[in-house]
């Protein structure tokens, strides 16, 4: 598909590159739902992948890994080696004069050599708290943490600015620390679907149990820097006050075997179509995330959408969407989550007004704003009318 050509005469053309696009991660679903506004709006900007199972699609472009291979620490994701030639030759035969990338990977080095040799302006999109996941999973001192942010430091400023995804972030890369310009470090948000919106109870299909149950829910990958090892004693110091608790699991991980395992009395669902989850949602009451990992967390944008109060720690992205004590609560321990539980399904006022205040905060987070932004962040021109942008 031919891109717009502006009234100036100057085409816009963007590289959106990634690592990973097809997988069952966060970065690919939001990477998805980008991809379907692109289309959808025929914004000047194509996706490029490297995979072997993935088919392109109108701005969407596949190249074949030349390598494939497993990553210590983080299973179920494989690093793929594209062929750097070709990556070249359709950049240059595409006249793209920006680049995007969302992954520290393969592709990470392919933006940096595009900024280097052709001179044009890089963004990163920073998804992912490594030095979390460096202590959290692999178990890395101090010591070898710090050479890990200053690896870090080395790496994102190598261009020209980044996109972060909380207020946490903004602040870690313009202190200290990291030492980035404010102007270099652009704030942005994803979105829910339409249709993650308030539905009729599914306890009976998910849970094996009627309306009357208190259903608390976890959403996401089964790993370890998720949290998901506090869901046990969480649920059970709280079922011990409260009976007709239960607990649903939703999505499949590395540790699924462990967790099961480890907190048998909860109900799995394994891994769950995208089209599926409201339906997930519409089975609980409360959503609980017991992760310090995440940089936004769609899961809670999709419950709050859902009409479903969330617990999470207070930190990063579930900070900046949470309204404590109005559509959830921000905790500090897995004790206080248990508490909050216990708080909220002994409140009846509470349960009465939670729900509409989640699904009312869930709408300040629309693509039209955040793409508006991001567009801007970017420069392109957002006078074209057929790029729909309210």
């Amino acid at each position: 598909m031919n891109h717009l050509e502006k009234s100036k005469g100057k085409i816009e053309n963007v590289l959106w590159l990634t690592d990973t696009y097809g997988d069952h991660n966060g970065v690919s679903m939001v990477l998805q739902a980008m991809h379907r506004e692109i289309k959808a709006r025929n914004l000047p900007i194509d996706i490029m992948v490297c995979s072997d199972s993935l088919k392109s699609d109108d701005h969407l472009i596949v190249l074949k890994p030349v390598l494939q291979f497993g990553i210590p620490y983080y299973r179920q994701q494989p690093l793929r080696i594209p062929n750097y030639l070709s990556l070249r030759k359709i950049f240059k035969k595409k006249k793209y004069d920006r680049v995007l990338c969302s992954t520290e990977g393969p592709m990470g080095f392919a933006a940096i050599y595009f900024k280097k040799f052709h001179s044009v302006k890089t963004y990163f999109y920073l998804h992912t708290d490594w030095l979390m996941f460096a202590k959290q999973v692999m178990g890395i001192q101090e010591n070898g943490l710090n050479r890990i942010q200053y690896l870090m430091r080395r790496y994102y400023k190598m261009f020209d600015f980044v996109f972060v995804l909380n207020s946490d972030q903004q602040k870690w890369l313009t202190g200290t620390s990291m030492q980035f310009h404010p102007s270099r470090v652009l704030l942005t948000a994803h979105w829910t679907e339409n249709i993650f919106v308030n539905l009729p109870a599914y306890d009976a299909v998910y849970t094996g149990t009627n309306k009357q149950a208190k259903v608390i829910l976890y959403v996401g990958r089964l790993s370890a820097e998720k949290g998901i090892f506090e869901l046990p004693g969480i649920f059970r110091k709280a079922k011990e006050k409260m009976t007709g608790l239960k607990m649903l699991i939703a999505g499949t991980g590395p540790y699924e075997a462990e967790l099961k395992a480890a907190f048998p009395e909860a109900k799995y669902t394994g891994w769950i179509d995208h089209n599926i989850l409201p339906e997930i949602y519409g089975s609980a009451d409360l959503l609980l995330l017991p992760s310090r990992f995440d940089t936004f967390s769609c899961v809670v944008l999709e419950a709050l959408s859902c009409g479903v109060p969330v617990i999470a720690y207070n930190t990063k992205g579930p900070k900046d969407i949470i309204q404590n004590s109005k559509n959830g609560f921000l905790v500090e321990t897995p004790e206080e989550m248990s508490d909050r539980i216990l708080e909220y399904f002994s409140d009846a006022e509470m349960r009465s007004t939670f729900p509409g205040a989640a699904a009312a905060r869930a709408k300040d987070y629309t693509s039209d704003k955040i793409l508006k932004k991001l567009l801007s962040d970017i420069e392109i021109d957002l006078s074209e009318k057929v790029y729909e942008l309210s």
